[in-house]
């Protein structure tokens, strides 16, 4: 009966919280109306939001002649988000560091290339984020790899394969650890910012070059990993060509190429539309791309293919997505975390 009554408590705040992130002020009768909750539930809960410091008084509503009702604000400062992303830039490994709240507002960045990242590459600038922004609560890192609770099972950086890394932050900074692929990171971001509501099936690839392509697809919203978070690897696929023998230069090979991997996946998933990261791609070589795979296909299908050189603004959009959406669920335990210590 405790641990239901509890549940139901997290519930209800986790409510009155989306509400008031969402509105951004709004009275005790208004979140009642809102959230369908009793006047004295909101009640209850806002003082303990308030205790916190998660919500905030913002003075009187306006008032039509009877007496004002006091307004509430969520407070966006509450907690921090540490966001860490890597690709390649020029051959090399260039990672961005972000500080941002809880509206996803940055508050603090930096951008350097990293050489042989392994285990503690990231501990100077996480170092450096959590003394300007004590109420850190979540790292998440974004990178071209794959981790499955404790351990990253695949990673083009090889030093961070293993059990090390991801427990070894956990027990630096105390805080969770999310860790999301580079190209389903900048999928999502895609699908958060592009795309129509209701689109069903969104998939992204990535040619970084220096490595294997990598692919993501979101479906109804969200990330597709399928078994052992293995979705989307394409080193091993058949292709015309090898990955490692690709000339990214010639034009018409990388066009028989992709031709071929777009053929395939259409058929498997069928995506609504294609996003293609890299830094290789002529003007017309989305249509192009679009009239031979619509050919190949019979016109039975109708493909829509987006090249991007600019894959940082839609891989941003995702990793911050997605760690305010894993920080908003925790918020509950984090604040047990704060109230045990």
């Amino acid at each position: 009966m405790k641990a239901d009554t509890r549940l139901m408590k997290q519930l209800n705040k986790s409510t009155l919280r989306n509400i008031l992130s969402q509105k951004r002020t709004a009275t005790k009768p208004e979140l009642a109306k809102y959230s369908g909750l009793s006047v004295v539930t909101v009640n209850a809960l806002l003082s303990e939001m308030l205790y916190s410091g998660e919500v905030q008084e913002s003075g009187n509503a306006p008032s039509g002649g009877g007496r004002p009702s006091m307004q509430y604000r969520y407070n966006y400062d509450y907690r921090t988000v540490a966001v860490v992303y890597g690709h390649q830039l020029e051959g090399r490994s260039y990672i961005h560091t972000l500080a941002v709240n809880l509206d996803g507002k940055k508050l603090w960045e930096r951008q350097e290339y990293m050489e042989e990242i392994g285990p503690e590459s990231f501990d100077s600038v996480l170092d450096e984020v959590f003394a300007a922004f004590g109420n850190t609560g979540l790292i998440a890192f974004g990178l071209p790899g794959e981790a499955i609770g404790n351990e990253v099972i695949i990673n083009d950086f090889k030093g961070l394969e293993g059990r090390v890394f991801l427990p070894r932050i956990r027990e630096r900074y105390q805080v969770p650890v999310l860790f999301e692929n580079d190209i389903n990171a900048m999928t999502y971001g895609y699908y958060q910012s592009k795309c129509v509501e209701g689109e069903a099936c969104v998939a992204g690839i990535y040619f970084p070059r220096s490595f294997f392509p990598g692919a993501g697809l979101v479906l109804n919203g969200s990330i597709y990993y399928g078994a052992s978070h293995f979705a989307g690897e394409m080193g091993a696929m058949y292709t015309p060509v090898p990955w490692d023998k690709l000339d990214y230069f010639d034009g018409e090979q990388v066009l028989h190429q992709l031709e071929e991997v777009l053929v395939s996946y259409s058929c498997i998933a069928a995506p609504s539309r294609f996003v293609l990261y890299g830094d290789f791609f002529t003007a017309d070589m989305s249509r192009l791309l679009e009239q031979r795979v619509g050919s190949r296909l019979g016109g039975s299908f109708r493909v829509r293919v987006e090249t991007s050189e600019k894959l940082e603004e839609d891989y941003e959009t995702g990793m911050i997505s997605l760690a305010l959406k894993r920080i908003v669920e925790d918020m509950d335990a984090l604040q047990d975390r704060e109230v045990k210590l």
